[in-house]
């Protein structure tokens, strides 16, 4: 059996936990648990010491001793992007991720914490690089709630990496289970994840285990068709970049469908995504379901899940993986 991971989504409301294993079988969660933050209160603002007691005791930090800790961060000041750049030397390169950062992080790139993975890119002469930038009040934030001395943060990721992960990991549990054999269909790739919820949402392509692609969607009500949009223009994005490869799947997460999420308000209802995605991309599009291979193992500390926990708890479970 693996080793138990726990998996924290940190979104503006609140927090959610999951204490995550993952096997041949598939993925078994051990523990969740959430809190919302004070009513009005963004998490920039939280001090450690002040903490409201339902948050606190899910951040306790016996749930966290000796386990690694991944953290997946929602919030506005996160900032995505995929682009390829000139292949040169070391120098050369920095220069040019120091350039598009300055360009295109909508806030002083001084004042927060940028990262970027460099990979091998289709077109010769040509490196693809990802870009991640968080301002650094927000990380001060996260690591006010999860103290670097207690807690064992491994990694802190946007929510791209946390979909792609529990993308990966439901693909290969079907494989293992052999249910494509048997008539159900495994996960495709290359494949697009949407996830949105409310006035903000991510588009990503992910193929062998890589995020290829990923792009921030900003939404208001009524957006239905412009996130439709948005999923097409990803996917003529991916396949310029990708000549000989074409999306093959879309997937979209259970709080995209929720209520309150995407085109609430707009006289569309939430499920016309789905048709809406379908009649825009030609695609079969699906919902990227965390019930098929994760099951709730319980314990002393949570002996039942909570009603809706495998939807509830997707990020947070993904960024366990």
């Amino acid at each position: 059996m693996s080793s138990q991971r726990i998996g924290v989504e940190i979104h503006p409301l609140g927090v959610r936990c999951a204490r995550v294993s993952v096997t041949s079988k598939g993925i078994q969660v051990h523990q969740v648990a959430e809190a919302p933050f004070a009513e009005g209160t963004l998490f920039t603002a939280l001090q450690a010491g002040a903490l409201p007691d339902e948050l606190a005791s899910v951040l306790d930090v016996r749930q966290f001793r000796g386990r690694a800790v991944v953290v997946v961060v929602d919030h506005p000041s996160v900032f995505l992007s995929t682009f390829d750049l000139a292949e040169g030397f070391t120098d050369e390169l920095s220069t040019g991720i120091k350039w598009y950062a300055d360009q295109y992080v909508p806030y002083p790139v001084d004042q927060a914490a940028v990262d970027f993975h460099v990979q091998r890119s289709p077109y010769a002469g040509q490196v693809t690089v990802q870009l991640i930038a968080i301002e650094n009040a927000v990380l001060a934030a996260v690591m006010e709630l999860l103290p670097p001395k207690r807690v064992k943060v491994s990694q802190i990721d946007g929510v791209p990496h946390a979909l792609s992960r529990l993308y990966r990991s439901l693909a290969a549990a079907t494989k293992a289970s052999g249910e494509a054999e048997a008539g159900q269909e495994s996960p495709l790739e290359p494949a697009v994840l949407v996830h949105a919820s409310g006035a903000r949402g991510y588009v990503v392509v992910t193929c062998d285990g890589v995020v290829e692609t990923m792009r921030n969607v900003r939404l208001s009500d009524g957006s239905v068709l412009a996130l439709a949009d948005k999923v097409r223009q990803t996917c003529l994005h991916y396949e310029v970049h990708h000549p000989t490869q074409s999306v093959r799947a879309v997937y979209v997460t259970p709080a995209t469908l929720a209520d309150g999420a995407v085109g609430s308000g707009s006289g569309k209802p939430a499920d016309g995504i789905l048709a809406a995605l379908s009649g825009e991309m030609g695609l079969d599009v699906k919902v990227l379901d965390p019930t098929s291979h994760v099951t709730f193992a319980g314990g002393r500390e949570a002996a039942s899940a909570p009603a809706g926990w495998a939807e509830r708890y997707a990020l947070a479970i993904g960024a366990a993986c």
